[in-house]
């Protein structure tokens, strides 16, 4: 009899686990929120519910008779794999409270200061008429302590908007599962992230890249590229080193993958959140085009055989440098697209399809596509992203361009 995988998430970061998950021999079912989701069509079951639901997925892992569940690129979920592959007495690489750990703002900045790794000061509260930041210096990021893809991220610039902070609280505290948002001091700097993997509690860096995104005032956090190699990271390696490790070592993180938010500014670097995930930047795809590691094979074998087989001498320098780029647009009705010959070769994808509308740049559910350079020469890297910007176009109805272009570096 087959063994049976249960897959938190149905969409396109989702979708190489899911193959990997047939191409190993197992049975895959799915829990997606949508009805539709785009690897919903290769598995063996699927149940419309949230990923984030521990509840829905304990009693659909009970009746389907899975055996290992497991996600990637996404955040939430990964706490409720952990909880559900507890209360089903299966094996796991992290305990439910370390899934809480890592997905959750309040835990997680609290244990970081506790510990002494650098982060912005911050609050939590779960009553806007509680709130006082009195002790925190502006600008301030508003945002739900346990919610993903930007959702819910305001800044605050003065202290005196009372009505203001009350109306933002209400529109962030809807995106958070516990009814908590977190108040923390914003940090100017450069945004890097570090893709790592854990080893018997040692930290390998795989990849630093910046995370290069909009005007912060207009559209916070939202990445539109990811960078490598990193040119803020260079000055702060050892920094970064000692950092990263702590992370380990603070939230007992023996074995897996790491995703950590970094930011580098005057004061160094501080740790703005981190997942016990392979990034949600298509890491499971690019990762192995830098380093010659496949992460996601590694993460796959250490939940279903509950083995770590990565080996730090395997690690290359396969590509010097690139970027994945994300494509944003106007608002409007995307009615055709045109994008290069080659563009699924650089692993290009279109979150979209025809006739979707598409609306303000808000959070991350903007990116309508991405695409990815990574190479040996700088001169090919510039030739092939001045094509491809040249190349793409979304069309309106009225045959406009709605896509940004010239937003890449």
């Amino acid at each position: 009899m087959k063994r049976k995988v249960l897959v938190l998430g149905g969409g396109l970061l989702q979708l190489p686990l899911v193959k990997m998950a047939i191409q190993r021999g197992f049975e895959v079912y799915l829990s997606d929120y949508y009805k539709n989701p785009p690897a919903k069509k290769y598995c063996d079951g699927f149940r419309q519910i949230s990923s984030f639901s521990i509840d829905d997925n304990y009693e659909y892992a009970l009746a389907e008779k899975i055996s290992h569940i497991m996600t990637i690129g996404t955040d939430q979920p990964v706490y409720t794999a952990a909880c559900v592959s507890a209360k089903l007495n299966l094996p796991h690489p992290i305990s439910p409270g370390q899934g809480k750990m890592v997905t959750n703002k309040h835990y997680m900045k609290t244990k970081m200061t506790e510990e002494g790794i650098p982060t912005p000061e911050f609050r939590v509260y779960l009553r806007c008429e509680d709130v006082c930041l009195d002790d925190l210096n502006y600008p301030l990021v508003m945002k739900p302590v346990d919610s993903q893809g930007q959702r819910g991220i305001f800044i605050l610039n003065r202290a005196d908007e009372r009505g203001e902070i009350e109306n933002l609280f209400t529109a962030s505290v809807q995106y958070s599962q516990t009814n908590s948002v977190i108040f923390e001091e914003f940090y100017p700097g450069t945004e890097i992230t570090a893709n790592c993997w854990v080893k018997g509690g040692k930290v390998f860096i795989l990849m630093i890249a910046d995370r290069l995104h909009f005007d912060d005032q207009v559209a916070l956090g939202i990445c539109k590229q990811h960078l490598f190699p990193s040119r803020a990271a260079g000055a702060y390696q050892e920094e970064i080193n000692i950092v990263v490790q702590k992370l380990a070592e603070s939230f007992e993180i023996k074995d897996g993958p790491l995703y950590i938010q970094m930011i580098i500014g005057s004061q160094g670097v501080k740790v703005i959140e981190f997942g016990y995930r392979i990034g949600g930047g298509f890491e499971a795809e690019t990762i192995p085009l830098v380093t010659g590691i496949d992460i996601l094979d590694l993460y796959f074998t250490l939940v279903i055989e509950g083995v770590n087989k990565f080996q730090p001498g395997q690690v290359k320098e396969k590509a010097k440098l690139g970027s994945t780029f994300f494509l944003f647009a106007h608002p409007g009705v995307a009615a055709k697209f045109k994008m290069p010959v080659d563009f699924k070769k650089h692993c290009g994808k279109l979150f979209i399809e025809d006739n979707a509308k598409i609306g303000e740049i808000k959070d991350a559910t903007a990116r309508l596509g991405c695409f990815a350079i990574y190479t040996d020469d700088l001169d090919e890297y510039n030739h092939m992203l001045n094509r491809f910007n040249a190349e793409m176009a979304i069309y309106s109805p009225e045959n406009r361009d709605l896509l940004l272009h010239n937003i890449w570096e």
